[in-house]
């Protein structure tokens, strides 16, 4: 070949595998951010549960400015969490990992491992400034949820905090959020590049306002409402009970009160944010970590032992200009899906190896989404419990099959359909009437679906702990030799 075409055949070499490349799933413009974004903003609130949004339906205004939001944005209806649990849910959105593959399941306080890459870090690779303020207390900077950030803020100061949940939750507050957050914001406003995560926790029990604030929903058609429980008297004894009531829809109205303050805290954010001209070119991801049960299931006041949507099911939605606004998914996600979304938001050719979430900016563009780029979001998966009783779910369209794992000491061991429940979520949202023992179809389909992922589980997990949970769960649905 003569010298010239030879360089010409390797310049069309270059340019055909750059156009390949350009083709990878998840690579290509039309599945990534239109252009990388100058400013993340990662708004987050411990214990909200989804259904307890007016953005999703709930009857009560509990999150008027948060729905006005999330009308100029993307907004995903059935968005699950991995693990109910603050550290284990974190965990996966900073990892983009299931927690049975990084090990860190059911503990509330958890480390994750320096090999792992994690969100705030990928940012800070990526020329962003990152800065950070929290106010749950299992997301200290002494367990290393400060690692990639620049600057990272606790509510309570640091150090030493008391561990009575009345004198911490004032120190957990809103109030106490944005006088941290908006200080630190303004600091960083000319920042070229700026990654900030916001964490409130209002919603956590016990349920107290903060001095000085009233609660709306007291005496309104909801608590007027039918329907009351009386409350355990365990709770008075964790410290939960509040101005000696006994009526769980005291309780409920508290919780709801929380989130709504909330809700204006945030506004009030977005509004500091705004005159600092921080909105401009900016992405906004609003998400939580995970709900509450709020007396269902016989669990009060808590989250992760149980696999049901009271604790799973979570908000979730983005804002940034070129988006599709108004746009609501019905398809379900899963907040594993974060991490290869923000990495497409702002370097999309950046290979993470071993992320098991996928990239929704097929739902995000203004296009309207291409099916086979969204046949992926086909299904989600959740894990819950402390042995004995281990949950592994699955959730497709209207129906939800649990699996409890345990063994003669667990709730599995009472039941009539061998550990199984399903569920249709269209006309039980709460989970409360178990149907598999009547459609043995759908759950046999979903079973098939649960073991494939458990057994995938149970060869990716790093951790023996984990690994020998998965072995349990696969040996008692008689997957594995015994």
């Amino acid at each position: 070949m003569p010298p010239k075409h030879f360089k010409i055949f390797w310049v069309l070499l270059v340019l055909l595998l750059a156009a390949c490349r350009g083709k990878e799933p998840g690579k290509s413009s039309s599945l990534s951010a239109p252009h990388p974004p100058r400013r993340v903003f990662f708004i987050t609130v411990d214990t909200l549960r989804a259904d307890h949004m007016s953005l999703y339906g709930y009857p009560r205004a509990t999150t008027p400015d948060l729905q006005k939001l999330a009308a100029t944005g993307v907004t995903f209806d059935r968005a699950i969490t991995q693990w109910p649990k603050t550290g284990s849910s974190f965990a996966a959105m900073f990892t983009g990992l299931y927690p049975h593959t990084t090990g860190l399941t059911h503990k509330a306080a958890l480390r994750i491992p320096a090999p792992y890459l994690t969100l705030p870090e990928f940012f800070k690779e990526q020329g962003y400034q990152t800065v950070g303020v929290v106010s749950n207390a299992v997301l200290a900077a002494s367990l290393g949820w400060n690692t990639g950030f620049d600057e990272f803020k606790e509510t309570w100061g640091g150090g030493e905090f008391p561990d009575d949940p009345k004198l911490f939750r004032p120190l957990a507050a809103a109030p106490r959020v944005n006088a941290l957050a908006v200080p630190l914001l303004q600091k960083y406003a000319k920042a070229d590049r700026l990654f900030a995560w916001i964490h409130y926790s209002d919603p956590h029990a016990p349920y107290i306002l903060p001095e000085g604030e009233k609660n709306p929903f007291l005496g309104d058609a909801v608590y007027n409402g039918p329907g009351d429980r009386e409350i355990p008297r365990r709770l008075v004894n964790r410290g939960y009970a509040l101005e000696g009531h006994t009526d769980l829809k005291f309780y409920v109205a508290q919780y709801d009160a929380n989130v709504l303050l909330t809700d204006r805290y945030i506004r009030k954010l977005l509004d500091e944010m705004r005159s600092l001209g921080l909105l401009e070119d900016s992405l906004i991801v609003f998400a939580a970590d995970h709900g509450e049960e709020l007396g269902e299931h016989n669990s009060w006041f808590e989250h992760g032992p149980l696999p049901y949507n009271t604790t799973g099911h979570v908000p979730l939605f983005f804002v940034m200009d070129g988006l599709a606004a108004g746009r609501r998914i019905d398809r379900p996600v899963e907040l594993i899906d974060l991490y290869p979304t923000l990495r497409d938001a702002v370097a999309p050719d950046r290979q993470i190896e071993g992320l098991e979430g996928h990239s929704l900016w097929p739902f995000l563009r203004r296009e309207k989404p291409d099916p086979k780029a969204t046949d992926v979001f086909r299904q989600a998966f959740l894990e819950a419990g402390n042995r004995p009783n281990l949950y592994h779910s699955v959730q497709e369209g209207t129906w939800k099959l649990v699996f409890n794992s345990g063994g003669k000491n667990s709730r599995a061991a009472d039941s009539p359909t061998g550990g199984f429940e399903l569920y249709d979520l269209s006309r039980d949202p709460l989970e409360m009437s178990n149907l598999a023992a009547s459609k043995t179809e759908e759950v046999r389909r979903l079973r098939k679906d649960l073991v494939a992922w458990m057994q995938k589980a149970r060869s990716a997990g790093d951790e023996d702990e984990v690994n020998g949970e998965t072995e349990r769960a696969l040996k008692a649905l008689g997957y594995v030799g015994n």
